[in-house]
């Protein structure tokens, strides 16, 4: 009796632990949306940010991916935000994209940049104009700047300018023509004069999200789809967990003997 109260107590702890552990993944809430585009290496685009194959790509000034490991140009490195890391609509109702996420901890296990990095989201607009409206985005960035609540701030170009000259340095063009700080360009007729091509993803600032200011949305973590991780070359190694796979392959393997051998235990009694 005492052996087969000790395998249910290994049995159980170790499905415990899976339980736990898939909660952590099924991350869900409240949020509000911001935007930003300051063109400086994404904070997912180090090494080490979380469990993931690779960081996510940052680009050089021709706009092509460049080493892992180069600095940051809002800091005087060759690393930038990559010119397609920009939304784009699919219809009326529903667009994919990039943005910089916050989190709280009591939603992570306390976790910060390795709960988010790389992680997809679903995102539905609760606020007028926005509404109706959803979008699925992966966490390429992080918002640091506001921690008291859920945020995703996402990557628009035009949509709000720094003081850094990231941008300029980037594109070889004067950081004004990516328009004021906290606010970006004013106008879709302003979007012309972003470099080609950062246009399409500053028209649908005015176009499908309607040059909402700080709209909220329900937010909750899904898969990450393909047409995301194509362009970020970052997948979470956590995703097969998210996808539902069976315990028996995601339990380690000593564990798996335990479950089996307690199972033939009591079908014997």
């Amino acid at each position: 009796m005492t052996a087969l109260y000790l395998r249910n107590f290994i049995v159980l702890s170790n499905l415990f632990v899976l339980c736990v552990r898939c909660a952590n993944l099924n991350i869900s809430g409240e949020a509000v949306t911001t935007r930003f585009w300051d063109c400086c290496k994404p904070s997912c685009a180090w090494k080490e940010k979380a469990a993931f194959d690779r960081p996510v790509l940052s680009c050089g000034i021709d706009d092509k991916p460049t080493e892992i490991d180069a600095g940051t140009g809002c800091n005087g490195g060759s690393a930038f935000l990559c010119s397609n890391q920009q939304p784009w609509s699919v219809n009326d109702t529903f667009s994919y994209g990039f943005a910089g996420a916050f989190i709280t901890p009591d939603l992570t296990g306390g976790k910060i940049e390795d709960a988010w990095c790389c992680a997809c989201y679903q995102v539905n607009f609760t606020s007028d104009p926005l509404k109706g409206k959803s979008m699925i985005i992966q966490a390429s960035n992080t918002a640091y700047d506001i921690t008291t609540t859920n945020r995703f701030s996402l990557a628009v170009p035009g949509g709000n300018t720094t003081s850094h000259d990231a941008c300029a340095r980037q594109y070889g063009v004067d950081q004004t023509v990516f328009g004021t700080e906290n606010a970006g360009v004013s106008s879709k007729e302003d979007c012309g004069k972003l470099p080609e091509p950062l246009r399409q993803g500053c028209e649908w600032r005015f176009d499908w999200y309607e040059d909402a200011s700080f709209p909220t949305a329900n937010f909750k973590r899904v898969s990450c789809p393909s047409e995301l991780t194509s362009i970020t070359q970052c997948t979470r190694s956590d995703e097969k967990q998210l996808l539902g796979e069976s315990a028996s392959e995601i339990l380690s393997p000593s564990v798996r003997t335990i479950l089996f051998a307690f199972a033939a235990a009591a079908l014997s009694v």
